[in-house]
């Protein structure tokens, strides 16, 4: 028998609550498997004063529990049947506080739910179900803090048999409603938060959404690196496992899924064989589908690369041909395809040239000024022609047209269509640096040299400038800013990453 030597738990969209896949051996005559052992858990799950108490609890199919408050921490366990598990931050103190998050528990996925001192609890029983507890406190009910599971303030999206009414116990059918049990802590006049889920909420685009709705009332996903409060989503582990997106839809039941993150490295798609479709395209395609399913609406973020960008002077409209020359324009042309085939109501709106503030910083505008204050050089095309667009300004259009009930294709781009080399003049000059830093090249010159550096590159269309007549018409009261303006505001307004000068 193989173990490892720790419980590996991964963060759920509450504040400290996570969720782990307990291992089992298993052979001819059975399984062997360990529900608890002290050494592989990590140390900020375990109670001071260990656990206290071990309960096991037996509810028929359709029984719905909760929400149940201790001052302790718990760690569930399905030993029989299949469950709907809730956690809700009831923690006034919290960034998450009033947030809900779903996971489901099952015998057969042996998973192990880790829920905070301080955060309700409840689950409802799709199948017949043993639940296992490891209290870190005794149960002691004039201590409990219950909130009704149906209270319109928290409006947790409970599962329900088809014909069957909810079994519930007199006690959690009169149990104070979230506002009679923390009233002192909100204002009387509170509404539930909207459900957003934002893939790649860590990215210039995730991030500029996440500031324009709010961060309480988004569940944002990362990949690589660990962000606070969100959760982790690996969209090419995702297509290998279609259920992890199942997973993450059920973790936070949104209303709108953004879909912004996806492999963007326009060179390296060259080289990474079947990586951009799998996370441009099949991943999307995976998570439209699978929002439909509970009713939330999918907006697909999407590139001017989808068009050929040959004709001089070209400025292209939703309704143009597409014809993709490079792996990322096809990959993520397949993407919208897929999305819109999974849910004709989906949006899919298409942007180019993004800048602004974000938290890695890593687009054009962040390379550009590390490079000039550093006194190196940076090669721009001039005959390579785009519309740049302020990440703020994306964000503005996306919510305007949620908003507005729009589905279908739109242009969310700035209104100014130029060559890469003048927007870089225009962004050293407004933030005070030496334009003789940057140099002027044609579009076949950064292919060879790309090409010649990584041993791949890109083929590129050089008119790839997109109309936003479209959008405008639909939202008249939003109108990008200028880049000048833009950049501006930036300055004054900064966030994330540092921005030189």
């Amino acid at each position: 028998m193989s173990m490892t030597d720790q419980t590996g738990f991964t963060m759920l969209s509450v504040k400290g609550a996570s969720v782990a896949t307990l291992e089992r051996f298993s052979d001819r005559r059975g399984y062997f498997q360990e529900l608890f052992r002290i050494k592989k858990y990590p140390e900020e799950l375990l109670p001071p004063d260990g656990f206290s108490q071990i309960s096991l609890s037996f509810s028929r199919r359709g029984v719905l529990r909760g929400l149940h408050c201790s001052k302790y921490p718990k760690l569930v366990y399905v030993t029989r049947g299949r469950i709907y598990d809730v956690i809700v931050d009831f923690r006034p103190e919290s960034p998450t506080f009033r947030r809900w998050c779903a996971v489901i528990v099952s015998e057969e996925n042996r998973r192990q739910i880790h829920i905070p001192a301080g955060c309700g609890h409840g689950f409802f029983c799709e199948e017949d179900a043993e639940v296992l507890y490891l209290q870190g406190g005794v149960f002691e009910p004039q201590f409990e803090r219950d909130v009704h599971p149906f209270d319109m303030t928290l409006d947790i999206k409970w599962p329900k048999l088809e014909g069957q009414d909810y079994i519930i116990s007199e006690k959690d059918l009169n149990a104070p409603n979230f506002l009679e049990r923390f009233g002192n802590e909100l204002s009387p006049e509170i509404a539930p938060w909207r459900r957003v889920l934002v893939i790649g909420a860590s990215g210039q685009v995730g991030g500029a959404l996440v500031e324009a709705i709010g961060s309480e009332a988004v569940v944002g996903t990362f990949s690589n690196t660990p962000v606070d409060g969100f959760v982790r989503f690996d969209m090419q582990e995702a297509v290998r496992d279609p259920k992890l997106v199942d997973d993450l839809i059920t973790l936070c039941h949104p209303e709108i899924v953004l879909i912004c993150a996806g492999r963007t490295w326009v060179d390296g798609c060259e080289n990474d064989k079947d990586l951009p479709h799998a996370v441009n395209s099949e991943c999307p395609r995976l998570i439209a589908r699978a929002a439909k399913k509970i009713g939330a609406k999918t907006v697909y973020y999407s590139t001017d690369y989808v068009f050929k960008g040959a004709v001089p002077g070209k400025v292209y409209s939703e309704t143009d041909q597409t014809g993709p020359v490079n792996v990322y324009g096809i990959s993520k042309l397949e993407g919208e395809n897929a999305v819109l085939q999974e849910d004709a109501n989906s949006l899919v709106l298409r942007t180019t040239g993004v800048f602004g503030p974000e938290a890695q910083g890593k687009n054009f505008v962040y390379q550009l000024c590390r490079s000039v204050a550093e006194g190196r050089k940076m090669m721009c095309a001039s005959d390579s022609y785009g519309t740049p667009t302020y990440n703020r300004d994306l964000a503005a259009m996306t919510f305007g047209l949620l908003k507005e009930g729009k589905s279908g294709i739109y242009n969310c781009v700035g209104n100014e269509t130029l060559d890469r080399f003048s927007f870089a003049v225009v962004v050293a000059k407004t933030f005070g640096f030496d334009t003789a830093y940057i140099q002027k090249v044609d579009s076949a010159s950064l292919y060879e040299s790309t090409k010649t550096k990584l041993g791949f590159a890109a083929r590129r269309g050089k008119y790839l400038g997109l109309k936003n007549e479209k959008v405008l018409a639909c939202l008249p009261n939003v109108q990008p800013k200028s880049m000048i303006e833009a950049l501006q505001h930036w300055k004054h307004h900064p966030r994330g990453a540092e921005l030189f000068g």
